[in-house]
């Protein structure tokens, strides 16, 4: 009777723990977890991948490029995978300076359940910049054999030819041109604000690099999209660095707002265009009063409302 006592109230306690287990995960936003670089190295140009794992049971999956920021390096980003509960951030055509320490974050709002959308993650684990192992060594030179042939030949008195004859006159290879195939790319800084009111304004950086040298810069309010409000908008600066200020600010109160540039805003020298675009960080549009708390605003990465 004991020992039957003592299985009911285990099997009683295994119950109970997994539906409290199960409630916690379904009463908690989704969480973003970047794993380590697949490689503690990265040679000038090459390639750096990290695995993403999501928690707590997320609905919707809105990762892309331009949610995702490479700190000390530039690079070309994009993600692979599908489903809710993991994906793949790739890293290539990396430049930086050599010995640099890179890492990554990934914005808030990337992983949205019933009760919201995660948080902003902390930077990931580093990787090194490392310089590019040269491919093909110049082969040694051959002047020593061909001054041993000369010496021989005016020792036995016979015919062989003087030292290095006909060679001094021999046209050198040129090296062979490297074309300029590879995009500049953008990144987009923090914005000015978390949250705003009505009417009041916003800005951020935008940022165009290239492993070469920078062309032409177009962008221009004509590619900036707004995504769960309205603004006036203005592009400023010069360089390759320009400022987007978005003014008067109308828009549902709550919500998650953000705002998109698009590709082919930039040009290199060699007239390749930027091929990614990108994503600004969430913001919150508020009024004076203290009604609306943060935990009210539930994200709709479709429309930003």
């Amino acid at each position: 009777m004991k020992n039957k006592i003592i299985y009911i109230c285990m099997i009683f306690v295994m119950i109970v723990t997994f539906t409290c287990t199960n409630l916690v995960i379904a009463a908690s936003k989704p969480r973003v977890a970047v794993g380590g670089p697949s490689s503690g190295t990265a040679e000038v140009g090459g390639t750096i991948r990290y695995t993403v794992n999501i928690y707590n049971n997320a609905t919707s999956i809105n990762l892309n490029s331009g949610s995702i920021t490479v700190h000390n390096a530039s690079a070309n980003v994009s993600v692979e995978g599908s489903g809710n509960t993991s994906r793949t951030i790739v890293l290539s055509n990396i430049q930086g300076s050599v010995g640099s320490s890179v890492f990554i974050t990934v914005a808030a709002g990337v992983a949205t359940n019933e009760k919201g959308s995660s948080l902003a993650t902390p930077q990931s684990t580093s990787f090194t910049i490392v310089a590019t192992t040269p491919s093909n060594p110049p082969p040694p030179g051959n002047n020593q054999n061909n001054n041993n042939s000369g010496n021989n030949g005016n020792n036995g008195g016979g015919n062989t030819l003087p030292p290095n004859s006909g060679n001094n006159n021999r046209p050198q290879d040129k090296p062979e041109e490297k074309k300029d195939e590879t995009a500049p790319t953008m990144e987009i800084g923090s914005l000015s604000k978390k949250s705003v009111k009505i009417g009041e304004d916003i800005s951020f950086e935008v940022q165009y690099k290239d492993e070469t040298e920078m062309g032409e810069i177009t962008l221009n309010k004509n590619d900036i999209t707004l995504y769960g409000f309205k603004a006036d908008i203005k592009v400023s600066g010069d360089g390759n660095k320009r400022v987007v200020t978005l003014s008067n600010i109308q828009g549902n109160l709550g919500g998650l707002k953000y705002i998109k540039i698009g590709t082919k805003t930039a040009k290199d020298k060699a007239g390749n265009q930027v091929k990614e675009d990108g994503k600004t960080e969430m913001f919150k549009v508020v009024d004076n009063s203290t009604k609306n708390k943060p935990d009210d605003w539930i994200e709709n990465p479709n429309t930003g409302r």
